[in-house]
């Protein structure tokens, strides 16, 4: 996963340097992203417990052993035949990336405001946007440009509705509603 986070933040980059249209490997590196995002929010908010692995009998594993295995992208079956409920959501978090991934043709479009900042929901749910820096936003199958403000303060009203538990900006003051 950390490799989606590093090809998204070389795109977020040269959006922040004025790159003005992406590519189609960029296209799919924000697909990916953002596929990453709302899938790690959807296991906070909802996370996996524990799970009985049956038929699997597992070892006593110090906590040092586990830190270390899961270091190395390894996951373990406890003596009790209990799985950590994060080896699975990691699991279906990878699926879900790779599915998503499989869908092509997904065209982002750079939306920029000159007046006004956006707001960062910690989901946006269903919709399809992902925040990169206070006036510039990946939006899926719009157009790129700049937006006026009360195109941002419209942006805003629904990055609100979309969160969970919380809303980020950089300035809330210039955040218009």
């Amino acid at each position: 996963m950390k490799d989606i986070e590093d090809e998204f933040q070389n795109v977020a980059r040269e959006i922040h340097e004025g790159l003005a249209r992406l590519s189609r490997q960029q296209d799919l590196a924000a697909t990916k992203f953002l596929a990453l995002w709302c899938l790690r929010a959807q296991i906070e908010y909802s996370p996996i417990p524990d799970q009985t692995i049956n038929g699997v009998h597992g070892e006593p594993v110090t906590k040092d052993q586990q830190e270390r295995l899961e270091k190395r992208g390894c996951a373990y079956v406890r003596s009790d035949q209990r799985m950590p409920g994060r080896f699975l959501s990691g699991l279906l978090i990878q699926m879900g990336v790779d599915s998503v991934a499989r869908l092509q043709g997904a065209a982002w479009a750079i939306v920029r405001t000159d007046d006004g900042e956006f707001i960062c929901p910690d989901t946006f749910g269903q919709l399809a946007a992902i925040p990169v820096t206070p006036t510039a936003s990946l939006y899926l199958g719009d157009q790129n440009g700049t937006i006026p403000r009360c195109e941002v303060a419209r942006r805003n009203r629904l990055a609100q509705q979309s969160a969970k538990r919380y809303t980020v900006a950089r300035d809330f003051g210039a955040c218009p509603l």
